[in-house]
C-alpha cells in the first residue's frame, strides 16, 4: 500500500481524525490531536476552535479527554489567563504505556476465561489459547519497543547535553 500524500494540513488532520475514530476516539479529539501534531507552538482553545471550525466547548471537552489520556498537555502563558494545549513531550512513551496496559487487560481476561470456563469445542479452546499467546507476544514486543525507545532517548539526551570539563 502506497503512503498517503497530503496536499494540505487540513487533509492530514482529517485523516488522523478518521484513524483515531476507528480506535474509539471522538472525531473532534482526533482532529484536535492531528492539528496539535503539526503545530510548533501551543494553541489556545479559541485558536483551535477557529481552525477546526467547531465550538470552543467541543474543543474544551476533547482537549480534556486528550489531556486525561496523556496525549496533550495544558500550558499557560505569563499574563494570559487562557489555557493553551500542546502535544506532550513524551507522547510516544505514554502511548506505548497505554497500549501495554490495554494488552494486559485483554491478556488477563483471556487467562481468566480459560481458567474459569470449560469450552467443549476444540475450536473455541484453540482460538482463546492462540489469542492469549498472541497477546503475550504483543506485550513482550511492545515492552521491548518501549525499552528501546527509552534507551535511545536517554542516549540522545546524554549526547546532546554539553560536556562538563574542569
Amino acid at each position: 500500500m502506497a503512503a498517503r500524500s497530503y496536499t494540505t494540513t487540513d487533509e492530514f488532520v482529517e485523516q488522523i481524525a478518521v484513524i483515531l475514530q476507528t480506535d474509539g476516539m471522538p472525531r473532534v479529539a482526533g482532529r484536535l490531536f492531528g492539528l496539535l501534531l503539526v503545530s510548533a507552538e501551543p494553541r489556545s482553545l479559541d485558536e483551535l476552535a477557529k481552525k477546526l471550525r467547531v465550538s470552543k466547548a467541543s474543543i474544551s471537552v476533547n482537549a480534556r479527554l486528550l489531556e486525561e489520556k496523556g496525549i496533550v498537555e495544558r500550558v499557560g502563558r505569563q499574563a494570559d489567563r487562557r489555557d493553551y494545549y500542546q502535544i506532550a513531550d513524551d507522547i510516544l512513551e505514554r502511548m506505548l504505556e497505554q497500549r501495554i496496559a490495554k494488552i494486559r487487560r485483554v491478556q488477563r481476561s483471556l487467562a481468566d476465561v480459560r481458567a474459569r470456563c470449560t469450552f467443549g469445542h476444540q475450536t473455541v479452546r484453540s482460538r482463546l489459547e492462540n489469542l492469549e499467546l498472541a497477546h503475550n507476544h504483543l506485550l513482550e514486543a511492545t515492552g521491548q519497543t518501549l525499552d528501546t525507545w527509552r534507551a535511545r532517548k536517554q542516549k540522545k539526551t546524554r549526547s546532546s547535553s554539553p560536556s562538563r570539563t574542569k
